[in-house]
């Protein structure tokens, strides 16, 4: 509205030839003119140009003495006589009389004021041109769209335009003099009025207020005065009224939608905060009642989701809105999170005892079968409590702890609840903080890998053992918590989709260190490496591509890596694994099953994955010499016999002794790791064994055994390239058993029996 105001005056200015300049003031200078009509022009016997950025003083000299900065400090009009001051340098006694722009409209710079100061000669003469001017002032605030109104004297308006008679739906005339608060709401009279005080005292005013149509409906106004003094009257204002019920509307309805839930109605994430700061601030009424915070999250409401549609989906969550809205108590907190998590903010409770009332009172309500466009559904919920205390102090933490509290409802078995333990909750809290760091131990590569030697089977009592491949294992010591299990931080890499990084990590390292044994090595070098790849890993776009780029960036082929699956990723996705490793094998790459036997298995597969060698789990090799030897050597010889019969190579894993050495070599393994023949050793270590060659010493003292080598001893030939077994006629060409792979990458590893593991 200001702009239209300010548009309005230089437009009636320059239609005149009354002398008008518009002069900016602020703090950083003398009153200034910032435009000017021809007609002041003319009076001062300069072109416009010459006038604008020209000081008032300057040309307007006030005959009193007093500065225009000193006159024009309030926002009110206001007259004093000036030597208006031509180019040639005479000078002419006239008025100069200053008003504020209506609405404060900004100058150049935001603490710039506006006026417009008119120049007016004391004769009559000049007195008629003013009346002409308001004349048409008055004219142009009729047909302006903006409501408009005019006071001469306090509350009494003398003019309203039109566009204000229309928004109250009554004459103009009948608006005039103090007609018009009659249509103020009387709630909202009082700031009107002091709205229109405030605007009499000189200054610039604003209010919100309710105006009342002459048809009865309500309409939301916003009004804004300035002070305007006319000759001959005491103090007045001018000012507009703005309607602006639907923007009021509008902002309401984004106000609700920003606090609720759209789907249920629900309060969201955002109202269910504030609520919960509102009660762990500090005050008496927090330690007069108990409260407790409940996470709700629905058990497998993805299968509703997918199985029925997201239309059904949503059909059941508002159903179940429903039901936590009925069950809880008026002064009760019911929000949604988001998904199918809830949450309800009760008062007044037990402490856990009677949280734990509730939570089952909540479940019990929820599991009620419902129909669901058609279908029959009875769903169950877990849920985690938090009773709050002095140790909760933010929002996020208790629903952080009801979310650990939740997970450990479903960890249990789903449809129950569970309260939140401290144990539990400093674990948790630890975890996230070990997430974060194995993240950045990712980002800068700070995760170390250590090799195990793999060595061909053979006479156990001999005592030494030909190494024929390595493999890799992933250990993380962290700087200030030290050396971190596998069995910690790879599950933990599992839950925060960080797997496909860490195997990224050990191809990476793997590669790099292949590449170095070769340069010093030569021929002495491992043929290959393997790097275990999880079902994450394998079902992510362009894994092919990027394989190939990090093997060929160290210096090696794609023939010369061999990737290790495990049994439950084949499984898993077993279609997105097949086009996978058939984009890879075409490349070159050859492919192992890891810890084959402990999946759900299906000897399908084999049939249809491009698969070289099978590792036997350490779970049978552990039991080869124990009380359940007889079904572990059965399990064992059936891998073999699958393998030699496949035309597969096979591996044993975790030999710990040499009687189970003698039992592997006997049932025709091709090759065996384990802590019997050496811990996992760093780079360096395996390079200086790689350098001194020869045979590799047991790491364990021979077990006395009667147990003769085993006729399927692979042959000279075998033990040079640990090509796999004679299998059938369309059998692929063998592939060195070379083996690097990440543990737990994805999959736990099992070089080592539990008692050792990870040592």
């Amino acid at each position: 509205m200001d702009e239209v105001v300010a548009s309005a005056l230089v437009h009636l200015a320059s239609a005149v030839d009354l002398p008008l300049l518009v002069v900016a003031t602020s703090e950083r200078g003398a009153p200034a003119v910032r435009w000017a009509n021809g007609a002041a022009a003319t009076l001062l016997g300069r072109e416009v140009s010459q006038l604008v950025h020209t000081q008032l003083d300057g040309i307007l000299e006030p005959a009193d003495g007093i500065a225009a900065s000193d006159r024009l400090r309030r926002e009110r009009s206001v007259r004093w006589p000036v030597q208006a001051r031509h180019a040639d340098g005479s000078t002419q006694r006239v008025d100069a009389i200053a008003s504020p722009t209506p609405g404060a409209s900004r100058g150049l710079h935001p603490d710039e004021q506006w006026w417009a100061v008119r120049i007016e000669s004391p004769a009559p003469v000049g007195r008629e041109r003013t009346q002409r001017v308001e004349d048409r002032f008055a004219a142009l605030s009729t047909r302006s769209p903006a409501p408009t109104v005019v006071s001469d004297v306090g509350a009494r308006l003398a003019h309203v335009n039109d566009a204000f008679a229309r928004l109250l739906e009554a004459p103009a005339e009948e608006l005039c003099g103090t007609a018009w608060l009659e249509h103020v709401l009387p709630d909202d009279l009082a700031a009107l009025l002091d709205c229109v005080s405030t605007a009499l005292e000189g200054q610039h005013a604003e209010a919100d207020v309710r105006l009342r149509q002459r048809s009865g409906h309500i309409r939301w106004a916003h009004v804004t005065l300035a002070p305007a003094n006319s000759p001959g009257q005491a103090a007045g204002f001018v000012g507009t009224v703005e309607d602006v019920t639907e923007r009021l509307a509008q902002e309401h309805r984004l106000a609700y939608q920003a606090r609720h839930d759209l789907l249920t109605g629900l309060p969201n994430r955002a109202a269910l905060t504030e609520a919960l700061t509102a009660v762990l601030a500090p005050a008496p009424r927090r330690r007069e009642e108990q409260l407790a915070v409940l996470l709700l999250d629905l058990d497998d409401f993805k299968v509703v989701n997918d199985g029925l549609g997201h239309e059904c989906g949503d059909s059941l969550l508002i159903e179940v809105a429903h039901r936590l809205s009925a069950v809880v108590r008026g002064d009760d907190v019911v929000a949604r999170l988001g998904g199918d998590e809830f949450v309800l903010l009760c008062r007044g409770l037990d402490g856990p005892t009677g949280a734990s009332v509730a939570a089952q009172r909540i479940i019990d309500a929820v599991s009620i079968p419902v129909d669901v466009q058609g279908v029959r559904v009875r769903p169950s919920a877990s849920i985690g409590i938090v009773v709050l205390d002095a140790t909760h102090v933010t929002a996020e933490q208790v629903l952080r702890d009801a979310d650990i509290a939740m997970y450990s409802a479903k960890s249990a078995g789903k449809d129950r609840f569970a309260v939140a333990d401290a144990d539990a909750v400093a674990e948790a809290r630890r975890s996230l903080r070990l997430v974060a760091d194995l993240r950045q131990a990712l980002a800068q590569r700070t995760l170390d890998v250590v090799y195990q030697p793999v060595v061909l089977t053979g006479d156990p009592q001999a005592g030494e053992d030909q190494i024929v491949s390595l493999e890799a294992l992933c250990r993380w010591r962290h700087p200030e918590l030290g050396a971190i299990s596998p069995a910690v931080f790879v599950p933990l890499a599992e839950q925060n989709n960080l797997v496909p990084a860490l195997d990224a990590h050990v191809l990476h390292v793997a590669c790099r260190d292949l590449a170095a044994w070769r340069e010093r090595l030569g021929e002495r070098a491992p043929a290959t490496v393997a790097v275990n790849f999880s079902a994450v890993s394998l079902a992510v776009p362009g894994l092919a591509r990027r394989v190939q780029e990090t093997v060929e960036a160290a210096g090696l082929q794609v023939r010369d890596l061999c990737l290790e699956i495990t049994e439950t990723a084949v499984l898993t996705d077993t279609a997105a694994c097949k086009e996978a490793l058939e984009e890879l094998r075409r490349l070159g790459a050859s492919v192992a099953v890891d810890d084959f036997g402990t999946g759900y298995s299906s000897l399908t597969y084999l049939r249809e994955l491009p698969v070289d060698h099978l590792k036997v789990d350490r779970s049978f090799i552990k039991d080869l010499c124990s009380d359940s030897a007889r079904s572990a050597r059965a399990v064992t010889t059936a891998v073999v016999a699958l393998a030699r019969a496949l035309g597969l190579g096979t591996i044993a894993e975790g030999v710990e002794t040499t009687d189970q050495a003698a039992v592997v070599a006997e049932l025709g393994c091709d090759a065996a790791q384990g802590y019997l023949y050496s811990h996992p050793l760093v780079a360096s270590e395996i390079l200086e064994l790689l350098l001194r060659g020869g045979p590799l010493p047991h790491a364990a003292a021979p077990a006395p055994s009667s147990t003769a080598p085993s006729s399927a001893t692979p042959s000279p030939a075998a033990q040079a390239a640990l090509p796999r077994p004679a299998g059938p006629p369309d059998a692929r060409p063998a592939q060195h058993l070379t083996s690097i792979s990440a543990a737990g990458a994805g999959t736990p590893h099992t070089e080592v029996a539990p008692s050792a593991a990870h040592r």
